[in-house]
């Protein structure tokens, strides 16, 4: 091969490797770019509290820190997207329970505020959504109890972003269900909680789903109690198993049979509920919606006294 060959064969492999290593500078550089409007992007996007939020600094119990929570006792804040006028609902999830309350966001005095049914507190997102490191910081105004002139200091409720613990999807690997069980809300309003001499009605609802779950939901006026518990359940041949969501290692059992009426009623229930510290079904029948009777009441009131 000549020397002008050479030369310039060389020349194109210079140029070549010239092109290729700008190629990589350019496309290094794109990536990072793209990188930066992201996280840059992240951080200067409206702050959404719309999502799950996991509670990790409660004043209330200051003993207590995130990493020594156990996964049952988290507490979970799960709020809706807002509408136009800042108003919409949240759930406080707790234990397998579930609670429904509505929030409303306001702006006083340039200052982001939230009420979650109680007063106006100012609340604060920080960190980034995309970057699932966001967290959300409400702050109890200082206040003094009128009762005993005693002053509290502002405490700060801090919260992280979290997924939705979703209750209604943490059924047993294996279950059973009973189709008479199914598509029906089983109701029971002759149930009563004893409170020193007074005994005060509720209203449990127990209703199953072809997913595995069984869903309590308990209801007292005069305990402004409307709440939602979540059962892992299995159910075969009149025998009912079921165990907290959060608790799978706790199994309940109690037998179960329908009477000549079509209603529900169960059998040997020596289980015991976290909620009242009785029975979770006891010996009271649960009505089908047609049947379901007048609720007892004792002078027209809904609270009376205890025999």
């Amino acid at each position: 091969m000549s020397d002008i060959n050479v030369q310039a064969k060389s020349k194109e492999v210079k140029g070549f490797l010239k092109n290729k290593k700008m190629l990589i500078f350019f496309a290094v550089l794109g990536v990072l770019l793209i990188a930066g409007l992201i996280v840059g992007g992240s951080f200067l996007i409206p702050k959404d509290i719309a999502g799950a939020w996991e509670l990790v600094v409660n004043p209330e119990v200051p003993e207590a820190t995130a990493d020594e929570v156990n996964d049952a006792d988290k507490v979970y804040y799960v709020f809706d997207k807002p509408d136009r006028y800042g108003r919409g609902e949240y759930r406080t999830c707790y234990q397998g329970g579930v609670e429904h309350f509505v929030y409303e966001l306001l702006k006083e005095d340039s200052v982001n505020k939230i009420n979650l049914g109680t007063e106006d507190m100012e609340y604060k997102i920080s960190g980034s959504k995309l970057l699932r490191n966001a967290e959300l910081t409400i702050i109890y105004p200082q206040y003094t109890d009128e009762s005993t002139g005693v002053s509290y200091e502002a405490q700060e409720y801090i919260f992280k972003q979290a997924k939705n613990p979703r209750y209604e999807k943490q059924s047993y690997k294996d279950y059973e269900t009973d189709s008479k069980l199914l598509y029906e809300k089983w109701t029971s309003n002759e149930r009563t909680l004893a409170y020193y001499f007074y005994s005060i009605p509720y209203v449990e609802t127990v209703e199953f789903t072809d997913d595995g779950i069984m869903v309590i939901r308990y209801e007292s006026s005069d305990l402004a109690l409307d709440r939602y518990m979540y059962y892992a359940y299995t159910a075969k041949d009149g025998t009912l198993t079921f165990s907290p969501v959060t608790e799978k290692e706790t199994k309940y059992t109690v037998g179960y049979e329908f009477d000549e009426n079509g209603n529900l009623k169960f059998i040997n229930d020596t289980t015991v509920n976290s909620i009242f510290a009785d029975a979770f079904f006891g010996e009271f029948a649960f009505y089908t919606s047609e049947n379901l009777p007048e609720p007892t009441t004792v002078g027209g009131d809904d609270m009376y006294l205890a025999e």
